[in-house]
């Protein structure tokens, strides 16, 4: 299958003239909290755009990131399933999740699920990799990602069919975004069984709308998901009448001021989250939870900024407040708690003919846990007008989420905050193929917080501080300039030291070896786009395996694309999380108009 879309895009790339360049990424969001060049940005950023999605037909946030560089992904299955994530060798609790800036409904106990994120309505996605607690305060040891909705979409409409009950259904106007997935998932275990509990379905819907109030732009957004899924546990421990089901809902308000000068942000925003669980106690002898349970998340969040520009210099200032409440019934078993966090930030920023520089400084105090400040710094030197050399330094850390505080029969008030010193170097150079980076990265935490066997009797399972690990890594990142309509990529992530140092062992869950490697083509003619890609990686408490996909698109009419997507070519029965097989070779249809 493989060779014979590789032939097809070649000779519609023989016959085809070749198109214009994709434009560049030049501008970038969440790096420094305002709209600044990637070329200027000390931080370390990846931006997955809406053309990206739309091609490569990724329909969960998770699934668009899953091939950046030092971004681990580890799904327990086919679209549905849970994940695992994580940034430079941090857990997901060490990533800020953010919407259009504003953390993401479950943010408080640590329930943000990037699988069953839509991409629906999404411009693009923004990833800063480091800490980024100076700007954005707890949870972001690992990093930020920052999914920016789109302002304005255009009319049109997405219908997909593929294998195992796979199907979904998008459509686009230029305010309302709407999606439905279904799929059964029944794909065949090695044994040659079924499994009977992977089913899934969600509805999206997205809504957008901007105006002019007298000196300020308003943007207004809106968002409800709801998804349920059977809970799909290990193969040694199938419940078929598992079930959990998930509503996911948030707005926001942005009001922005501009002046030659200046530019004044005001954020208004409140997320709600419910996940219920329920399995038949009497007929599914392995229902582990005879009462339903409910565990929700409510959250409020205000934040105000300004940005004053000089002809050398930006300053950057202001405050974040949220609070919240977390309530957990684990089947009879109540903990309610309410979360309140205050910060204020300051960074300033020099800039010259050499390149530029940056320092900052947040205070927060998150509730009862106590307080913190973080400082960072960073600088970027340009070497010539293509090449650079980018370098931060910064304390970063987290308190610890509401889920290991009081979780029922889990949680432990006596956790303390997880204190790191984060750092990176990176040298960027635009001139070879269409730019390579090589960088370095590695922070040193203090209080790790792990979950651990307490009783291996009763198996038991709870969350501890440990004294020190340390995390460092080397990345390698090179793409091609299009020519004759194709365009390659190649990344690769060198996680060689991930070590709890009080036990001198590695931290669990940390691949050593990741590479992605993809192919694109763009053309003009009857082969709208094409590529293939392939993703390897040790996987976590499994085997290492590497996947191969690919699509093509065909220009049915003007504005109809007819695509063709292939997962899994070679049929690996892989497990990226052990225990939980993913399907083999799949494939999906897709009808799409813009």
């Amino acid at each position: 299958m493989f060779s014979f879309l590789l032939v097809i895009t070649l000779g519609a790339a023989a016959a085809s003239p070749s198109p214009s360049p994709l434009p560049e990424i030049a501008h970038v969001y969440t790096s420094d909290r305002t709209d600044s060049t990637l070329k200027n940005s000390a931080r370390t950023t990846y931006v997955v755009t809406r053309a990206e999605i739309e091609r490569r037909g990724y329909r969960t946030v998770g699934d668009a990131l899953e091939n950046l560089p030092a971004f681990e992904y580890s799904p327990n299955g086919p679209i549905g399933s849970s994940a695992e994530y994580g940034v430079r060798g941090n857990n997901s609790s060490q990533v800020l999740v953010l919407i259009d800036g504003l953390p993401a409904p479950g943010s408080f106990a640590n329930s943000v699920e990037l699988a069953t994120m839509p991409t629906t309505g999404v411009d693009r996605i923004e990833v800063v990799e480091g800490g980024g607690s100076t700007l954005y305060g707890t949870g972001a040891i690992g990093g930020i990602i920052n999914v920016i909705t789109e302002r304005k979409s255009t009319d049109g409409a997405t219908l997909r069919a593929g294998s195992y009950g796979d199907a979904s259904l998008e459509a686009r106007t230029p305010n309302i975004q709407i999606s439905r997935i279904v799929a059964r998932n029944d794909f065949t275990l090695a044994d040659g069984s079924t499994r009977p509990d992977s089913d899934y379905q969600s509805s999206d819907l997205h809504a957008n709308f901007g105006s002019r109030l007298g000196s300020f732009d308003a943007i207004v957004r809106a968002e409800i998901s709801g998804d349920r899924l059977g809970a799909a546990g290990p193969t040694d421990f199938l419940s078929p009448t598992s079930r959990e089901s998930d509503l996911n809902s948030g707005a926001n308000l942005t009001l922005t001021r501009k002046t030659i000068r200046s530019e004044m942000t005001l954020q208004f925003g409140g997320t709600r989250q419910a996940i219920t669980f329920a399995c038949d106690a009497v007929n599914d002898l392995n229902c582990f939870q005879t009462t339903e349970s409910l565990n929700t998340e409510g959250r409020f969040d205000f934040g105000a900024r300004n940005v004053v520009s000089g002809e050398n210099e930006q300053l950057l200032y202001g405050i974040d407040l949220a609070r919240g409440t977390v309530r957990a019934d684990a089947g009879g078993l109540f903990s309610t708690n309410s979360f309140a966090q205050a910060a204020a930030y300051v960074q300033q920023k020099f800039t010259t003919r050499w390149g530029s520089a940056y320092a900052g400084l947040r205070g927060e105090r998150d509730g009862s846990l106590g307080g913190e400040f973080s400082p960072s710094a960073g600088f970027v030197v340009h070497l010539s007008g293509q090449a650079s050399i980018k370098g931060n330094l910064a304390t970063a850390f987290r308190a610890p989420n509401a889920s290991e505080l009081f979780f029922p029969d889990f949680g432990n008030p006596a956790l303390r905050p997880e204190r790191a010193k984060v750092a990176d170097l990176t040298f960027v150079d635009s001139a070879p193929f269409g730019g390579v980076s090589i960088g370095w990265f590695g922070d040193r935490t203090n209080n790790l917080i792990v979950t651990t066997l307490i009783d291996p009797v009763n198996f038991t399972f709870a969350p501890e501080n440990i004294g020190h690990a340390l995390i460092e890594g080397l990345t390698f990142d090179a793409k091609t300039q299009p020519l004759h309509g194709f365009t390659a990529s190649f990344n690769l992530t060198d996680l060689y030291r991930a070590q709890d140092l009080d036990t001198r062992s590695r931290l669990p869950d940390d691949p050593v070896l990741t590479t992605n490697l993809g192919l694109d083509y763009a053309g003009t003619g009857l082969v709208a786009a094409a590529g293939a890609s392939a993703h390897s990686a040790g996987a976590h408490g499994a085997s290492a395996f590497t996947r191969a996909d690919a699509y093509i698109s065909l220009r049915a009419a003007p504005n109809v694309l007819f695509t063709v997507r292939a997962y899994n070519i070679g049929n690996e029965r892989y497990e990226a999380v052990s225990g939980f097989p993913m399907p083999g070779r799949t494939f999906a249809f897709e009808l799409s108009t813009h």
